[in-house]
């Protein structure tokens, strides 16, 4: 076996393990939106009896509005001001629903990263334009998600980003000419 055999080889058993391992965070991640996005759902659909549950806990000093806790989703004390004023249930599911939908974002992200690790698993080199397909789909996706977070980190992450794609279509164009030159 000649030395980029056996570096192919490697790239295949780590893209394994990383398929793997991607599969079942993916898993995880879609189960979990599901039953945040459910539990959301059901917990502003059943507000009256959650509500009137918070009041009566509120009233009997068992809970307050502190130890809610979500002051890094706290925008200027909204949520703070919304189970003072007995919305704890309508609070609560709109944010287990906008968690499951980030969660359902992460597993489509997962989606094709876990695409891109098959891809080099199965095809005898890294530099295939399906696994560049799936690599700017997965980065866009990533971006997207940096961007609605922080412009600034968004802006290095989308840069990182392009410059990688960029290696990886001059990769792409040296493994065609590699092909047809065989």
């Amino acid at each position: 076996m000649n030395e980029n055999s056996v570096k192919i080889e490697k790239i295949k058993k780590s893209s394994k393990i990383a398929l793997n391992v991607t599969n079942i965070i993916k898993i995880i991640c879609a189960v979990s939106a599901g039953i945040a996005i459910v539990s959301g759902c059901v917990m502003v659909g059943l507000r009256g009896i959650v509500n009137n549950g918070f009041a009566i806990a509120m009233n009997n000093g068992i809970f307050s509005a502190d130890d809610l806790e979500l002051s890094f989703i706290d925008y200027n004390g909204i949520v703070r001001h919304l189970a003072e004023d007995g919305y704890i249930a309508e609070t609560l599911g709109v944010y287990a629903v906008s968690a499951g939908i980030t969660l359902v974002f992460v597993t489509i992200v997962l989606h094709f990263v876990s695409r891109v690790f098959k891809s080099f698993m199965e095809s005898y080199s890294p530099f295939q334009s399906g696994v560049l397909k799936n690599l700017k789909i997965a980065l866009l996706l990533i971006t997207i998600a940096a961007l609605s977070s922080s412009l600034g980190i968004g802006l290095i992450i989308g840069l990182a980003a392009w410059c990688v794609l960029n290696i990886f279509e001059y990769g792409c164009e040296l493994q065609k000419l590699s092909d047809e030159t065989i």
